[in-house]
């Protein structure tokens, strides 16, 4: 229980990888061999014939057991698993974001707030109430997150039913808002798109990927995972993304398009459960459809 705790999400995947063994295979080979040959010759003091053996050395052909090293491409399977962060790293999270805000906003980028004041101030779509509401669910927001966050620090079995009810509540408020803000920022989604705590949220999202995401290859249940990402800090880590992707890594490349909604998912909505997950993915997968249709 405790081990599935630590994990937010976990899925199979496959790779093929090129195997050398070694393969006992019979041949026919050439083989020196020593062959003893009767012969005749007249004897010199008798004038008789007689009878003489000689050991010569011929080559021979004669079917050999040999060892080859042959290749071959086998099937391996490879758990991708999503950790739950930790306390620390949910801080370290935080503290990320935080910086790359400040980042951006001297850099002149303006958040969504003050381009929304902005927007009202020049006569744009945004009437006054329209405005209270909009301010309104991002303090919601904002207070949902920090309650699932609190509950997702606990384990299971340190939860109580009321723990559990709660979290489920806020799970569920934060992803309606997370729903009304998505309604009224994709009619506008070009004037949101790059302000300071959109790329902010972007890169936060990176960062948790960078760290959440392991691996672990074979059958070996009890083999410890692997990050995917090496490294001591998010720039190597970043280095290290952008290795898997130049070199064609082919766990990277099966496993980065699921990880990626994952992340973003779990950072959007605050989802605490595979099956919310899966939940989650339908209904994503399920709109995309409905966009292609």
């Amino acid at each position: 229980m405790a081990k599935r705790n630590k994990e937010l999400y976990a899925f199979n995947i496959s790779i093929d990888e090129t195997a050398t063994k070694d393969v006992e295979v019979e041949k026919e080979v050439e083989v020196e061999k020593e062959v003893e040959t009767e012969k005749k010759r007249k004897n010199k003091e008798t004038g008789k014939m007689e009878k003489y053996t000689i050991t010569e050395t011929r080559k021979v052909k004669q079917k050999k057991v040999v060892t080859e090293q042959r290749e071959s491409v086998e099937s391996t399977p490879v758990r991708v698993v999503l950790k739950r962060p930790t306390r620390t790293q949910l801080e370290d999270g935080d503290m990320f974001y935080s910086i790359w805000l400040n980042k951006f906003i001297k850099m002149g980028l303006l958040t969504r707030a003050m381009l929304a004041k902005q927007h009202v101030d020049v006569g744009g779509t945004l009437d006054a109430e329209e405005k209270e509401r909009y301010a309104h669910l991002y303090v919601k927001l904002y207070e949902k997150q920090q309650s699932v966050q609190r509950y997702a620090l606990k384990t299971e079995e340190d939860m109580s039913e009321g723990d559990k009810e709660r979290l489920q509540r806020a799970v569920a408020d934060l992803g309606l808002i997370r729903k009304e803000l998505t309604d009224f920022e994709t009619v506008q989604a070009s004037m949101f798109e790059h302000t300071a705590d959109i790329k902010s949220r972007n890169k936060t999202i990176t960062w948790y990927l960078m760290h959440l995401a392991h691996f672990r290859k074979g059958e070996d249940e009890g083999a410890e995972l692997t990050p995917l990402f090496k490294g001591g800090d998010y720039e190597e880590k970043y280095e290290c993304y952008k290795e898997l992707e130049e070199n064609d890594d082919p766990i990277y490349w099966k496993c980065i398009d699921k990880l990626s909604s994952l992340v973003t998912i779990w950072y959007m909505s605050g989802v605490q459960t595979q099956e919310d997950f899966d939940t989650l993915l339908e209904e994503v997968d399920q709109e995309m459809a409905a966009d292609v249709g």
